[in-house]
């Protein structure tokens, strides 16, 4: 029951973190939203690593250069995500991002994992529904979507950096979130500045603890496993962002959109219940 209430709040904490950056990147641009996310996560997070973890050691220098390479990929991803919510809607971006579990499993599959007929059709639910998903409806909630996908990919960039980075998660992140900084602040200083307007700070601020939470309430879910119910249950911040949207934004996909966010939710439920 634990695992399960860990998970869900891990992707909750997702969904209304992407729900609060959606408005402050419509206001400023994704660039300013990824350095007040980053930074918040950052002035938390690493103090806490160096604390209870400290420097990383000789040998650990591999998996800290796999976390800092993390941390390349984590820009690339936060920024597609960013300019994905500035133009499309929250429901149908975030699910498309939640693609991710699919590339990761296609790329373990490259690498020698064998296929059984759960993940492959798994795999075939994700295809379908991003391609019904992606089919032009108003102008607004297509847009973000070729953002979602290249955000999904790069995501997955991130996962496998992680998964075969041997070094604990809490020095991962510290490592990996410095490295993200690093990339944005000097991006976004020399094309227009942090500024936020003051209104909109409690959500800039709001978003990278939340976004903070996700993460750690992940990791949580995962160390208290079992791995399958940990992974259906933090795979569902693509359902919750439909929820958000729909109710709160007041988001309206078309019937071919709502039927494919359907199928790529379930196919992301099914690839982490056999992973």
């Amino acid at each position: 029951m634990l695992t399960i209430l860990t998970g869900l709040l891990s992707a909750l904490s997702y969904a209304t973190s992407d729900m609060f950056s959606q408005r402050v990147t419509r206001e400023t641009r994704a660039l300013t939203q990824m350095l007040w996310v980053l930074g918040v996560g950052t002035v938390i997070i690493v103090p806490v690593a160096l604390w209870l973890r400290g420097l990383p050691g000789r040998e650990q220098w591999t998996g800290a250069a796999l976390a800092a390479l993390a941390g390349v990929f984590y820009f690339g991803a936060l920024l597609c995500l960013l300019r994905g919510l500035e133009v499309g809607d929250l429901g149908l971006v975030s699910a498309l991002v939640s693609l991710q579990g699919a590339y990761l499993a296609v790329s373990v599959i490259l690498l020698g994992e064998p296929v059984t007929g759960l993940l492959a059709a798994a795999l075939v639910l994700c295809v379908f529904g991003a391609v019904l998903t992606s089919l032009e409806g108003r102008a607004r909630s297509t847009r973000g979507a070729p953002w979602a996908f290249a955000a999904g990919l790069l995501f997955t960039g991130v996962m496998l950096c992680y998964n075969y980075g041997e070094i604990d998660w809490l020095s991962q992140a510290a490592i990996s979130r410095s490295v993200s900084l690093a990339v944005a602040l000097p991006a976004a200083l020399l094309t227009g500045g942090a500024h936020v307007p003051r209104v909109l700070r409690p959500r800039a601020l709001g978003a990278g603890v939340l976004e903070l939470c996700g993460l750690l309430l992940l990791t949580i879910t995962f160390a208290l496993g079992p791995p399958t119910v940990a992974g259906v249950t933090t795979t569902q911040f693509g359902t919750f962002a439909v929820f958000l949207g729909f109710v709160l934004l007041h988001e309206r996909p078309r019937p071919n959109q709502w039927a494919g966010i359907a199928c790529t939710v379930t196919g992301v439920s099914l690839l982490a219940a056999v992973a």
